[in-house]
């Protein structure tokens, strides 16, 4: 079906009030708006459920080969975000779950946000967000179909593990998508369990056996949709696009076509017929939405695609199947820009659910020349996105009509920024540990969003960052060489020595590969080489944009200063500084400890309660909790006596009535709210802080 055009909400004085108002309502009354369901809240005052007048999602897809879910956020009105380009502005919260059942459980998959402004656009603006998930891969024999959903809500964070949350401002969107099967196997995985134990000794189980990719039985597959009554010429398509592209291999060609399809029964003068009168077909794949996804490195063109079928793809998971690819266009007022080419892989699943698989494609680009800083005024731009079923748009064709396939148009807006004319090595450190550092405090150097509040980073320092104006390294250039400095006193720096791991990720004509990764070990002045290269055809990116770690455990000091320095590649005495980067470390476990007013390895009679105060402290107390291991019955009471960002301590007790006569522990366990991050794969994970768990209090129930 075709998107319907965007029509603007007219906004009431009323609602406007309460937009502007919304945090001050809120406070004062958590259910201020009757959003949240059941006993034990206030009562509502003016009922707002699921409004869409100021934003909404459009579509949420899955790129399965990255692990990384996708939404487009819709921006409907140019004021009611609190502010203008230059303030702080507000935030569009988008928290997304998976669902392994189809929708009966949901898991949290985290939490991310979206910086928006009050500014004068017509039309909607439309950006996109994203968040990696750790999905389970299978093997080609078994589609591994979720569901997926994004809970949008503007100016509060939905809360963790609220699936069914309707926020005041937003939306909630589903989606079916597909997840990547595996690409090898472990040994041990395909062993039997009966000779699993006589052969461990001998060989290694860990070994990765690559699985192949099958060859298309094109009979089988010409039969298979015929059943399903689908048009000869899909099928012919490929093969169609490849004859007219190599005109002078035709002969070569058509020895080939007569030895692989020769069984085949269709007419061919009738396929390439009906491939010429097919202009735009959306039966079988549409692409729905597209959209900008702001970042603190390169931007990414977004694009959200639904298939709609169960066959047309070429083949199952077990086969290399078939391409959708998109081309993206840029218009900064002097026309189209060919910004590339991408694509996501698909392919025939017979279990296709009835509202088909949404997939996301992305191309990561570099927007640094267009971006203004935020006095000047808003930077738009045209977008324009082009999918095409198995055959890439040509290049430089805005106007090209895909045969199966279609053109989405849009408007997006340009973060601030500030021009670099130099066209010299320009380092920008953008984040540690994933988290960027227009969220770390430039005073304090702790953690200011929404996920982790006042909270020091822990153990190991994953810095990320980019250099712009890098040569084209695949063309034969030298690389650039870039070192990472820290400074315990901001004053004196010195360079990381710490090896580190990358992950890379290549683009070439539209198609994404994954060579091995890349061991970085600084030299003995901490340079290493910069591995980044946008320029095409081949394309180098690094994973998670990361430059570096610094280890910081075995350090007591709380804070480090970051930067990056970059060679002059034409004058080797000449070096470049980044921004400096300002952290607080923590690498201490609370002190804590737990008394028992019986005394410890106490008789206590059942029936009778027991009592007893605790105290922990850390300069970021995060939890603290206590439990009788064993789960054996009673009630366990808590009772803070102080209670601050760095301390609690107090009283607790535990009436026994009910508890079986046995030996038991008391436990205290406290964490901090250190961040302990560390990058794995496409995604950073984060420790739930040190802990520390104080020798338990032992008794004996007689």
């Amino acid at each position: 079906m075709q998107n319907q055009p965007f029509k603007r909400h007219v906004v009431s004085a009323e609602l406007s009030k309460l937009r502007s108002h919304f945090q001050t309502l809120i406070v004062g009354n958590a259910n201020y708006f009757g959003h949240l369901p059941g006993a034990g809240f206030p009562k509502a005052v003016q009922k707002i459920q699921g409004n869409t007048h100021y934003e909404n999602l459009g579509c949420l897809g899955l790129q399965p080969q990255f692990n990384l879910l996708k939404a487009i956020v819709y921006i409907n009105q140019d004021s009611g975000y609190s502010g203008s380009l230059c303030s702080a502005g507000s935030q569009e919260y988008v928290r997304f779950y998976l669902s392994f059942d189809d929708g009966s459980t949901w898991v949290d998959q985290g939490l991310t946000s979206l910086n928006v402004h009050d500014v004068k656009h017509e039309g909607r603006l439309e950006y996109a967000v994203e968040m990696p998930v750790d999905i389970k891969r299978y093997s080609c024999k078994k589609a591994n179909q979720l569901l997926a959903r994004a809970i949008l809500s503007w100016g509060v964070a939905p809360p963790a593990n609220t699936p069914h949350y309707t926020p005041v401002w937003g939306n909630v969107v589903n989606a079916h998508i597909l997840a990547q099967p595996v690409q090898s196997l472990l040994l041990k995985d395909v062993i039997d369990s009966a000779i699993l134990k006589d052969v461990s000794e001998l060989i290694d189980l860990d070994l990765k056996i690559p699985t192949a990719v099958l060859p298309v039985n094109y009979v089988a597959l010409e039969q298979s949709y015929q059943e399903a009554q689908l048009a000869p010429h899909r099928l012919a398509y490929p093969l169609v696009q490849t004859l007219m592209a190599q005109p002078a291999q035709l002969s070569a060609l058509q020895a080939q076509v007569k030895h692989s399809f020769g069984p085949l029964k269709f007419d061919w003068s009738k396929v390439v017929e009906s491939i010429a009168n097919t202009d735009g077909n959306i039966d079988f794949e549409e692409l729905n939405c597209i959209g900008l996804q702001p970042r603190a490195t390169l931007d990414h063109l977004v694009g959200v695609l639904k298939i709609k079928k169960s066959q047309g793809y070429s083949g199952n998971l077990c086969t290399k199947g078939s391409q959708e690819y998109v081309r993206f266009y840029l218009d900064f007022g002097a026309g189209w820009q060919d910004m590339g080419l991408t694509s996501v892989q698909v392919h025939d699943i017979n279990s296709l659910p009835k509202d088909g698989f949404n997939y996301a494609v992305f191309l990561p680009v570099d927007l640094s020349q267009y971006k203004k800083p935020c006095k000047q005024g808003p930077v738009y731009a045209k977008m324009r996105a082009i999918l095409s079923w198995s055959s890439p748009p040509p290049a430089n064709t805005p106007d090209y009509k895909p045969v199966w396939g279609n053109t989405e148009n849009t408007t997006v807006m340009l973060t601030p920024g500030m021009i670099d004319q130099s066209w010299k090595p320009a380092p920008m450190i953008t984040a540690v540990c994933g988290q960027s550092i227009a969220d770390i405090h430039p005073t304090t150097g702790t953690l200011t969003n929404a996920a982790f509040s006042d909270a020091p980073f822990g153990n190991s320092l994953w810095i990320s960052g980019h250099i712009g104006n890098a040569p084209d390294a695949s063309s034969g250039v030298a690389k650039l060489k870039y070192r990472l400095n820290y400074s315990t006193d901001g004053i004196t720096f010195k360079p990381v020595a710490n090896t580190f791991k990358l992950a890379l990720e290549q683009l070439s004509g539209g198609t994404w590969t994954f060579p091995a990764p890349v061991t970085q070990a600084p030299l003995a002045d901490g340079y290493i080489e910069y591995q980044e290269d946008l320029v095409a055809p081949l394309q180098t990116f690094v994973n998670l944009d990361i430059l570096g770690v610094l280890h910081t455990a075995g350090d007591a000091s709380p804070y480090r200063w970051l930067q990056m320095e970059v060679v002059d590649p034409l004058n080797p005495a000449t070096t470049y500084l980044s921004n400096t980067i300002k952290v607080r470390v923590d690498n201490a476990a609370p002190t804590a400890s737990i008394t028992m007013d019986q005394g410890p390895c106490s008789d206590i009679k059942v029936g009778d309660a027991i009592t007893g105060s605790y105290s922990a402290a850390d300069d970021f107390l995060g939890s603290v909790s206590i439990a009788i291991l064993g789960n054996p019955g009673g009630v366990l009471t808590k009772t803070p006596v102080v209670l601050t960002s760095s301390n609690e301590s107090g009283t607790w007790r535990l009436e026994t009535t009910g508890m079986t006569k046995c030996g038991y522990v008391v436990q205290l366990t406290s964490s901090d709210r250190a961040l302990i991050g560390y990058a794995s794969g496409t995604a950073y994970y984060t420790g739930g802080g040190h802990q520390f768990q104080p020798t338990a209090i032992g008794f004996c129930l007689r």
